[in-house]
């Protein structure tokens, strides 16, 4: 039996997550190899998204991604950027689907390339509440970005109940 990895150390940072809406609809309707190529055109938006910042994909889960960063500033910019070319690809080249992400700050543990704890719960099921083309973050976010991003780029939703938290998280839509 091989040992779980060990618990390496705490960071703290931007934790965002991405859905890609109706996916499993599409596979159904149109089939894996289709799916794939929806999937391996995210992958590359996200790959074009973070060659300008200090961030990194963490590992994709089926249908999303979660990726991390530093600074709450290259997150807003990378998540802003992945809507803009999915948005821009339904537009242009016929992409079949919306993306919804959401976004926490906090503190996580490092397990091997992972990352684990109650800040990337959050940050998962804050995607969970997104509307198609829709980023939504967490207060903690927004206090993150400390006046590098104008407050008029924020509208607020307000106190939200999520799923494994006992406390409301106060969520900002990101306006577009």
């Amino acid at each position: 039996m091989t040992p779980a990895p060990t618990l390496t150390a705490t960071r703290t940072g931007a934790i965002l997550f991405t859905d890609l809406v109706g996916f499993t609809e599409f596979t159904d309707a149109r089939g894996d190899a289709a799916a794939v190529q929806v999937l391996d055109a995210q992958s590359a938006i996200a790959a074009d998204a973070l060659a300008d910042v200090d961030g990194q994909l963490v590992k994709e889960l089926g249908d999303g991604l979660m990726l991390w960063f530093d600074h709450a500033t290259h997150g807003l910019r990378t998540a802003a950027g992945m809507l803009q070319a999915i948005e821009q690809a339904r537009t242009e080249r016929g992409f079949p689907l919306s993306l919804r992400m959401g976004m926490h700050w906090g503190d996580v543990v490092e397990r091997g390339a992972d990352f684990v704890g109650q800040n990337v719960n959050i940050a998962s099921r804050i995607a969970d509440l997104a509307g198609p083309g829709e980023l939504l973050v967490s207060e903690q976010v927004v206090s993150a970005v400390d006046g590098e991003t104008p407050a008029a780029a924020f509208r607020p939703v307000g106190p939200t109940r999520v799923k494994g938290v006992a406390s409301p998280i106060w969520l900002y839509r990101l306006a577009t």
